[in-house]
């Protein structure tokens, strides 16, 4: 998997796509925690509108993630996440650890407004 990265301000977009398992998610939060590490204050969004799936091991990979970034005093959004992959974040209650956006664009967003 591709890590596609934009820029949005201080925000930085991540995009995934196809189905997103414990390996893609790892590297993801490989590429983001050197990020968090030297930037003050990471700001990310997760786009997951072209993520078909997430797995279970990826839903505890992106758990970690939050946390390390949140110790780093940094924050994760989620943005454009399918209707199935959000259900799961609600049957889990995740949507109660993770703040989750219909558009890259009310994530971004909501950084301005914390």
């Amino acid at each position: 998997m591709e890590i596609q990265e934009t820029l949005q301000g201080e925000t930085r977009v991540l995009h995934l796509g196809g189905q997103v398992m414990e390996q893609e998610m790892q590297a993801v939060s490989d590429y983001v925690m050197p990020l968090a590490d030297q930037e003050d204050a990471v700001q990310v969004v997760l786009d997951l509108g072209e993520a078909r799936w997430l797995n279970s091991s990826a839903f505890g990979v992106l758990t970690v993630l939050l946390q390390q970034v949140q110790k780093a005093n940094g924050d994760l959004r989620i943005a454009r996440a399918r209707d199935h992959v959000v259900s799961v974040f609600v049957h889990t209650q995740l949507n109660k650890v993770f703040q989750l956006y219909e558009s890259v664009e009310e994530a971004v967003a909501s950084f301005d407004a914390a």
